[in-house]
């Protein structure tokens, strides 16, 4: 499912980055990979912004990149 799609409050790991290149290596420098596990903090209007938490890492991703982010719930 996409990152985008996920409601706040729920943990879920990463299965694909977005593919944008730039955008990829960003995350991969902040330590957001394939198997990280991912929290949805906030949820700004439909289509707007994401407020994300990976450990103590927190980060903003916008819904167009969000919705390229595959995901599954965690447990």
């Amino acid at each position: 499912m996409p990152l985008s799609s996920i409601e706040r409050g729920v943990m879920v790991r990463i299965e694909s980055l977005p593919s944008h290149p730039v955008l990829m290596q960003r995350l991969k420098a902040l330590g957001i990979r394939p198997g990280a596990e991912v929290e949805v903090v906030r949820r700004g209007r439909p289509g707007g912004i994401l407020h994300l938490a990976c450990g103590f890492v927190e980060f903003m991703l916008r819904d167009e990149h969000a919705r390229e982010m595959r995901v599954r719930p965690c447990g």
